[in-house]
């Protein structure tokens, strides 16, 4: 079941329909640096990432009329925008979508498969990524970088919570393949 948007995102949201610029810009800060990240890491141009990141800001801000709290978190509204941005940059630009993961991290975690990660090069890392299609580079982003719920990534990407996951369980088992494949080397 798909999250609500949260009680704090929903006050501000009622305040900026009110006209309330100090709730816009709460909002507008809230989540800018989130979705620059998540743009640049498609992108992967500080130019295009700031540009798409200001106009998806300034878009979900000024339409928020068209944002219904009806089982959508606001942060899902909001990085779907950007993901709809993001293809109509690549549509404009006519060419392929290539996924720059040069300034990624990895998330610190407890869980051993992701220390494995974190303990590999980030260029190897990079490398393995490319490899990977559009569709499972973007899961991967989302869930790991983004640090989002399969139910929130599945809002933006527009596929259901289990398609969700398939992508994800490839993405992960044939970056582990790449990643062994360049052990092996």
């Amino acid at each position: 079941m798909a999250r609500a948007a949260s009680d704090d995102d929903r006050l501000l949201i009622e305040r900026v329909r009110q006209g309330d610029q100090d709730a816009a810009r709460t909002l507008y800060e809230r989540y800018f640096d989130r979705i620059y990240n998540y743009v640049y890491a498609r992108l992967g141009r500080v130019e295009d990432a700031e540009d798409l990141a200001i106009d998806t800001m300034t878009r979900s801000l000024t339409r928020l009329d068209l944002f219904h709290d009806q089982g959508v978190a606001f942060s899902s509204w909001v990085y779907r925008i950007a993901h709809n941005a993001t293809i109509d940059h690549y549509r404009r630009q006519g060419r392929v979508i290539l996924v720059s993961l040069e300034h990624a991290t990895l998330p610190e975690s407890s869980d051993p498969s992701e220390l494995a990660l974190q303990q590999l090069s980030n260029e190897e890392l990079r490398e393995a990524l490319r490899q990977l299609t559009d569709e499972q580079q973007q899961v991967l982003i989302l869930r790991f970088f983004q640090d989002l719920t399969a139910v929130q990534v599945g809002e933006i990407i527009g596929k259901s919570v289990g398609a969700v996951q398939a992508l994800q369980h490839r993405a992960l088992a044939s970056l582990e393949r790449a990643l062994q494949g360049k052990a092996m080397q």
